[in-house]
């Protein structure tokens, strides 16, 4: 830029060029000699001079967009132009753009931003939750009177607090309405989010299992509030009897590992006799153990899924939870009731897991937890409730063992098929 064109440039441009230069030279600048109070509140300026900046830049990609610098660079819009020349992702770039046009319609927040009283992400917010007010309010002063009551807040709260306010505001400034809206705004979400719930677990194949999850609020709030129970000093000094040397660290707030060791213990901790049944059994997870490895050896232990866990790991649980030996009936639970009962016992059920971990069907795979206890003869022609006649069915293949369409064949080893009868 020449001097002549420096001369002759719009007030924006040598406004830019030079608060530019004397920002450059105040970064470069050695801070050591300013006061402590001076470096307070000039960072203070600082950030409202980012704002101010901000609002610079949304207003001229405004300005930009409707004279259509996109097209005429042949990019496909404005805001892909514009990410390209500054290096920015193209989605911060829509969405700055997004927030621009909505300033242009929102005078309040845009003269707050440019005085720097609000970031870029407060206005996101204010602009946003009133562009999505009801178009049907019966008092057209209601918006304007959001926006401010918005405004006003932002001096205070960071823009993720106002975000949760931002949802009631019209509770706030229009209550005749806002609090039946906002009733039945919360209670579609509250549906939405159960009904969208998801969790993922997916093994790494070196010993973890890792996965993501979405749940609502509600229950977020409660896993956290436990997870926080079991991570807190007190509970870690009381369980895991740390050196001194480490108490320093229990101290600190809890780190994602304590609060992954949490959920472990968390689980471990279910109250078993509480959870619903499965198959006829609590969801209880039975660990199989040789006699040696429960007395010092090195065998692993066995889950009912097939996966091992470490000899020391299972010794552990069996000291802290109820053990349930590999060979039932040695704590009086009767392995075998004959017609005293048509249902198979707890103790039989996982008796029968261990020897049946699948469903018996030939090719079913179909874990034990989730199968049926079923009678080879039947109860009602006089078949007894013992190991010896049961087995286990996943509930298709058990309701196709009593379909007189098909014909049961009984295989070496314990397997049944089936075959449609001609």
């Amino acid at each position: 830029m020449t001097k002549d064109s420096r001369h002759h440039a719009h007030t924006v441009c040598r406004a830019v060029a030079k608060s530019r230069r004397k920002t450059r030279q105040a970064a470069t600048a050695d801070l050591w000699s300013m006061s402590d109070e001076d470096v307070e509140a000039t960072l203070l300026e600082a950030e409202k001079l980012r704002a101010q900046a901000d609002a610079l830049a949304l207003r001229l990609v405004a300005e930009a967009d409707r004279r259509h610098a996109g097209e005429r660079a042949g990019a496909t819009d404005t805001a892909s132009w514009w990410a390209n020349r500054t290096r920015q992702e193209r989605r911060v770039a829509k969405g700055r753009a997004r927030l621009a046009e909505s300033l242009d319609r929102h005078s309040p927040t845009s003269a707050a931003l440019v005085e720097g009283a609000i970031s870029a992400e407060h206005a996101r917010v204010i602009t946003s939750c009133v562009d999505r007010l009801p178009e049907d309010l019966e008092d057209p002063t209601v918006p304007a009177r959001a926006e401010q009551h918005l405004l006003d807040e932002a001096a205070h709260l960071d823009p993720k607090t106002l975000a949760v306010l931002a949802k009631h505001v019209l509770t706030v400034v229009a209550p005749e309405i806002g609090e039946a809206r906002d009733a039945r705004a919360l209670e579609r979400e509250e549906r939405e989010a159960r009904a969208a719930a998801w969790l993922t677990m997916c093994p790494d194949g070196r010993g973890s299992v890792r996965g993501k999850f979405s749940i609502p609020e509600l229950h977020a709030a409660m896993l956290h509030k436990t997870l926080l129970a079991y991570a807190a000093p007190k509970h870690q000094a009381a369980t895991k009897d740390p050196d001194p040397d480490a108490a320093e660290e229990i101290e600190r707030r809890p780190s994602p590992e304590r609060m992954g060791d949490a959920f472990c213990e968390l689980l471990e901790r279910l109250p078993t006799d509480r959870l619903p049944k499965v198959g006829g059994l609590n969801a209880t997870v039975v660990v199989t153990l040789d006699l040696d490895s429960l007395m010092g050896g090195l065998a692993p232990g066995v889950l009912d899924d097939g996966r091992v866990i470490s000899a020391a790991t299972a010794r552990r649980l069996a000291c802290e939870a109820g053990l349930i030996p590999a060979v039932l009936g040695s704590r009086s639970e009767l392995l075998d009731l004959g017609r005293k009962t048509r249902l198979f016992s707890g103790a039989q059920r996982r008796g029968l897991n261990l020897t049946q971990p699948t469903c018996t069907a030939e090719g079913c795979d179909w874990p034990a937890h989730l199968c049926h206890a079923h009678h080879d003869e039947p109860w009602s022609h006089g078949g007894k409730s013992d190991l010896a006649n049961a087995r286990n069915l996943c509930p298709r293949h058990h309701a196709r063992i009593h379909d007189p369409a098909f014909e049961t064949t009984h295989l070496p080893g314990g397997k049944v098929a089936f075959h449609r009868r001609t």
